[in-house]
């Protein structure tokens, strides 16, 4: 049996965290010691602020650890609806740090604070579902290349495998500027970071309550309470119950990754010519790439919408791994694991405050570059500083009436992903 861990914690040390008891009070509190909280602990420290990050698990326990380690930018709403939504001047706006911005930062991140995470800018292929949705693609980047300068080709299907080995796909997009690295490393070196910066990094502390108290608030955890001027949420798919106002507007979305034994160099070389970094465009929306040594193959996707057992999530990665890449048929199986993303009804992250208290989330399964740079800009904002300046404050964190913190929708969802992706399935010969 696959081990039910992250393939990436075989090399995530423990962060000793400190201190061991709570100060009586600080100038920000930070809720949450993913990406999004120790970007924004290292931006505050680094002012001198006093800033105290608690993690309800051990630091690392979350999405940031447990994800397919790919970076880029972008997300999947298409720029005519972003306009309609908040005017052709945010929505550019929204493009250019969703593209560039976010992965620049990202980048100048691990490269200021020499965090070693083997990183390295592999180029990322998305594989078109037929050759319609390839024909409107190309047409649509297009248009993107008239608004900001991206750095994408269009792939034909005649020249598919230089890129992966496989013709599942009717071609596909190269975006030659996104990259891969081992998120448990990216993780760690974030945690050193901010602590070099200042920061008190605490694990195990749960945080229950945030209450106003004078100018400032008081933060109530399992530890006892602390008082702090600022408080800032980062806690993604992981907001619980006892913060109704984000739960009421964050989706929580498992999703589930496996990754092989290791593999012949010769069985590499033919699945995985270029080293890409894969994604497809289907509502399975499944993910892969190899480990940093091209050793193994991992493959993430919605197995389900929401948590199934183990072994039948391993089992259906395993039959969309084989669907993919008929070479790996017989490959086995070491790691097994699951993670929480956190979805928005827009499909786009936010930064803003509930009752003077601040959060940054939404990532909506794109958080590897967005999630530190947004926490960098919430971080500036609590500042006072223009620099935390972003469209990323106009998007909308919103919630529905039906909605009350259970994604009891889901599986209606996935059924409904599955009969779309059935039907464009029919497609494919056209």
């Amino acid at each position: 049996m696959p081990k039910t861990r992250p393939y990436w914690w075989e090399e995530f040390k423990t962060y000793k965290t400190q201190p061991k008891h709570l100060p009586e009070e600080c100038d920000v509190v930070v809720v949450g010691a993913g990406l999004t909280g120790c970007s924004a602990a290292i931006t505050l420290a680094k002012t001198g602020a006093k800033v105290v990050v608690l993690e309800a698990q051990r630091p690392g326990f979350g999405a940031s650890t447990r994800n397919g380690g790919m970076v880029g930018g972008g997300y999947r709403v298409p720029f005519e609806e972003m306009a309609e939504r908040y005017g052709p001047g945010t929505a550019y706006r929204l493009l250019t740090e969703s593209h560039i911005d976010s992965l620049n930062f990202a980048n100048a991140r691990i490269r200021e604070e020499k965090i070693k995470c083997d990183y390295k800018t592999y180029g990322r292929f998305r594989g078109m579902w037929n050759k319609a949705e390839y024909d409107t693609t190309a047409k649509s980047l297009e248009q993107l290349r008239q608004l900001i300068p991206v750095n994408i080709d269009m792939v034909p299907r005649e020249q598919q495998r230089d890129q992966i080995g496989t013709d599942f796909y009717s071609g596909g997009m190269l975006l030659h500027d996104h990259g891969g690295l081992h998120p448990a490393k990216y993780l760690n070196g974030m945690l050193h970071a901010a602590k070099r910066a200042g920061a008190k990094i605490v694990g195990y502390t749960p945080v229950t309550e945030v209450k106003p108290s004078g100018s400032g608030f008081i933060v109530t955890t399992s530890k006892g309470s602390i008082k702090a001027s600022s408080v800032l949420m980062a806690t993604n798919g992981y907001t619980t119950r006892d913060f109704a106002a984000l739960r009421q507007r964050v989706i929580p979305v498992s999703s589930f990754l496996i990754a092989t034994k290791k593999l012949s160099k010769n069985l590499i070389d033919e699945i995985m010519p270029a080293r890409r970094m894969g994604v497809e465009t289907r509502h399975r929306h499944c993910y892969f790439r190899l480990s940093p040594d091209s050793s193994r193959f991992i493959i993430g996707g919605r197995a389900a919408l929401s948590n199934v057992s183990e072994p039948k999530a391993t089992a259906v990665l395993q039959s969309l791994m084989s669907e993919i890449f008929p070479q790996l048929k017989s490959a086995k199986i070491s790691h097994s694991w699951t993670g929480q993303t956190g979805f928005t009804f827009s499909f786009m992250p936010h930064i803003g405050q509930f009752d003077g208290v601040w959060h940054a989330l939404g990532y909506s399964g794109s958080g590897n570059a967005m999630a530190p740079y947004l926490g960098h800009k919430a971080a500036l904002q609590m500042l006072g500083d223009p620099a935390g300046e972003t469209a990323f404050t106009e998007t909308k964190l919103e919630t529905r009436s039906w909605y009350r913190g259970t994604p009891w929708f889901l599986p209606f969802a996935h059924r409904l992903y599955r009969w779309t992706d059935f039907r464009e399935n029919l497609r494919r010969g056209r």
